[in-house]
């Protein structure tokens, strides 16, 4: 080995990093977006005793952050101490951990911040005549020194992430940044309904809520929109809940509407977030999950939060029982009766003849859940419009029984192709020829091709041709809009709207006409076509949870639309479609380019050969 090699290996030492690579690195761990920045001023706040907290938030988070509370302040003589490294007032020894009934504890946000930004801090204690401000930058102390201020403290975190590039470049874009602000925030505001929160983004105030407010009322400024929730409090022995959940029709497609709190701390919990599921059973949709509010009390030797710096991460000792727990309290709340939903007028049953489908309901006089039973008339003239958007140009040809389709054209021929292109076997299945033969519990039309049962689920089917419809729309900026006679607003949650504003033009070029109307209100003036019979505050705020779903899961934007108005428009289970309709249907879902699922990836066909039920009757 050569002298330089061993010089190189002698000069190694092993040394202490500086404070300030340290307090970078750090940072890292705790500071990884600016939400973190949000969170952990906010819960210093909160540790403070403050009962009011503004929060202040430009260019998602990273031109400013402004945090101001009228909490206990921090003395002049240990305001300096708190930007050191674990210093904190939170604990005195380990044993401390054990019934911790603080946020923080560890002693890292405030250097961790100050560390990778241009710091400005303002606290006076009520003890004192006036109070303190000191500034960092880049973790170096700038000043220090008295100045006029109110009771409590203010921080300003501005140039976020300035000094470390790398960081900063793998930060998302603007309007994601500001969707998890908006999440963290309506968070942090409904774990403390007594404390009096705002949240004011690039000028615009997105909530501002009162101090001294229910769980209820709490929830219901943030997430109701009109929607129906339940109130619970449950004692379990290990733990205690408090909740405010939705209705079993109040469902989403993930669980972003799920906030889950231990001991007032908003956690990210696999497993509490199962229990919220399971304990509405059998009364939602699968797949679907419901929105609301968990608040835990659970004694603090058995929980573990000091798993990870962000504190989000909690371990439980006895985890089985607290899940059983959070199972039982939703299912007892959800025995009252007011989660029976509600008759709508529009879905009671008539004694009158459709003379549509020649069908009398029976039942004269029944009344029945709305969506269930025969089609409103809403939903009738649905499905004409259904009708004549699928209806081949074959007037005046006499209709084929059984029908063959030219799937290059979609036309209905009179007599079966015999042979396709020469070398090949004759195409069997639908696309070679079909039958309608009959249907089952208004939902999956039964079709004959060849020597084969098709059984086709007419939601899925439609879906799928409205999904490519909507999407070449979009992708054309040609699609068709429905303006509405009187225009309606609808008050969406921050999540929703920060997302519809980052949408905007793609909502446009679906079809929807949809402008701010203050605060989180918006107007909406026209939908897309293909779903005016629906309610429009239903779609509206129905794309925008599925979206969000739907972004999460790595879905493009425009693709998320489609997918979205296509199933919130699509005939559903109990949607009757006449003979004719049906055909129509499957002619069109036959021109599809992806004819056999659904956007979703659900199937759209189930085959059902006559060799398989020869075999099943012993004919084999």
């Amino acid at each position: 080995m050569s002298d330089a090699s061993n010089k190189t290996r002698r000069e190694r030492w092993i040394r202490p990093l500086p404070e300030r690579v340290v307090n970078k690195i750090a940072a890292g761990e705790v500071i990884e977006r600016p939400s973190a920045v949000v969170k952990e001023l906010v819960e210093n706040s909160l540790d403070a005793g403050a009962d009011r907290i503004d929060i202040v938030v430009e260019k998602s988070g990273v031109k400013l952050i402004r945090i101001v509370d009228n909490g206990c302040g921090i003395p002049e003589e240990q305001i300096e101490i708190a930007f050191g490294r674990h210093a904190t007032s939170k604990i005195s020894a380990f044993d401390d951990l054990e019934t911790l009934g603080s946020y923080g504890f560890r002693g890292e946000a405030l250097p961790s911040i100050a560390s990778v930004s241009r710091l400005r801090m303002v606290s006076r204690p009520a003890a004192q005549a006036a109070g303190t401000e000191i500034i960092y930058e880049g973790g170096v102390l700038q000043s220090c020194q008295p100045t006029a201020a109110a009771v409590g403290t203010v921080v300003e975190a501005g140039d976020l992430f300035y000094n470390t590039p790398a960081r900063r470049k793998f930060l998302k874009t603007e309007t994601t940044e500001a969707r998890h602000i908006s999440r963290l925030a309506t968070a942090m505001a409904i774990g403390r309904p007594k404390v009096g929160f705002s949240l004011k983004m690039n000028g615009r105030v997105v909530f501002n809520l009162p101090a001294g407010q229910s769980l209820a009322e709490r929830v219901g400024v943030l997430l109701g929109g009109g929607r129906k929730f339940l109130s619970f409090a449950f004692e379990g022995g290990l733990v205690t809940v408090e909740g405010c959940i939705g209705a079993p029709d109040v469902v989403q497609n993930n669980r972003n509407g799920q906030y889950l709190f231990i001991n007032g701390r908003y956690v990210f919990a696999p497993m509490l977030s199962h229990a919220f599921v399971a304990g509405y059973g059998e009364l939602i949709v699968p797949g679907g999950f419901p929105i609301g509010a968990l608040l835990l009390s659970i004694e603090p030797t058995e929980i573990d939060v000091n798993v990870h710096p962000s504190k989000t991460e909690i371990k439980l000792s006895r985890d089985r029982e607290v899940h059983d727990a959070v199972v039982a309290a939703i299912r007892d709340a959800l025995r009252q009766d007011s989660v029976i939903p509600e008759l709508s007028s529009g879905a009671t049953m008539r004694p009158e003849s459709d003379s549509r489908h020649g069908n009398t309901n029976r039942g004269s006089g029944a009344h029945v859940i709305a969506g269930i039973g025969s089609s409103p008339p809403a939903a009738t003239e649905f499905l004409s419009e259904l009708y004549q958007s699928t209806k081949l140009d074959n007037s005046g040809a006499a209709e084929p029984n059984p029908a063959t389709v030219d799937t290059e054209t979609g036309e209905i021929l009179e007599k079966p192709e015999s042979t396709v292109s020469s070398g090949t076997e004759r195409e069997h299945g639908p696309s070679a020829g079909f039958r309608l033969v009959g249907r089952f519990s208004d939902l999956y039309l039964l079709m004959q091709a060849g020597d084969d049962l098709y059984i086709v689920d007419q939601h899925t089917a439609h879906e799928r041709v409205l999904y490519e419809e909507v999407l070449r729309q979009i992708e054309a900026n040609s699609a068709s809009a429905q303006t509405l006679l009187f225009p309606v607003q609808l008050e969406l949650s921050p999540e929703q709207l920060s997302l519809f504003e980052s949408a905007a033009g793609i909502f446009q070029r679906s079809g929807f006409t949809v402008a701010p109307f203050g605060g989180r209100m918006v107007n909406i003036e026209a939908v897309p076509a293909i779903g005016r019979a629906r309610s429009p505050e239903k779609m509206l705020r129905h794309v925008l949870d599925d979206i969000l779903g739907l972004r999460k899961s790595g879905h493009d934007m425009i693709k998320a639309m489609a997918q979205s108005i296509a199933c919130r428009s699509a005939v559903m289970a109990g949607d009757r479609l006449s003979d004719e309709e049906a055909r129509h249907l499957v002619e069109r879902l036959l021109r599809c380019d992806d004819r056999y699922s659904c956007p979703h990836g659900r199937p759209t066909f189930i085959r059902i050969s006559r060799e398989d039920l020869d075999r099943r009757f012993g004919r084999d």
